[in-house]
């Protein structure tokens, strides 16, 4: 019988400890992950480009707080939220999508901001109702 030798058993435990937590992160997709936060922040422009879906997702409340009455032209709203995960049009309208992740399963997933008349405006209205987050896959 052939034994592992102490480095080939550590490369071995290495492996099992890899496969494990990467099970783990599947486990969790869409819902909290535990040695994430998900408290609300503050709005920060750099962090809301430099950061993942969940940071976008906890900055989200303030950033339509900071910003419910309007964003500005495309390349206002690229110097504010970098560029855009999506674009799509709707009724008419130039509509980006921002990803963001609150932890909760089958919840809104995008922000979407509209342009009209070459402003931006926070949300979009389909159908005579607006909204101001959306799951991206029902657009």
């Amino acid at each position: 019988m052939k034994r592992i030798g102490s480095l080939g058993r550590a490369w071995f435990d290495l492996t099992i400890c890899v496969l494990m937590l990467a099970s783990l992160n599947i486990a969790c997709m869409g819902f909290k992950k535990p040695w994430r936060d998900y408290s609300p922040r503050p709005f920060s422009s750099a962090e809301w480009i430099a950061g993942d879906a969940i940071e976008r997702g906890r900055m989200s409340r303030d950033l339509f707080i900071k910003n419910n009455r309007g964003l500005g032209s495309q390349a206002d709203v690229v110097k504010l939220l970098g560029e855009p995960d999506v674009k799509k049009t709707i009724d008419d309208r130039e509509v980006w999508l921002y990803r963001i992740d609150y932890g909760i399963p089958d919840a809104m997933d995008a922000i979407p901001i509209s342009f009209e008349s070459g402003k931006g405006s926070i949300g979009f209205v389909k159908d005579g109702t607006v909204s101001i987050a959306v799951k991206e896959k029902e657009l």
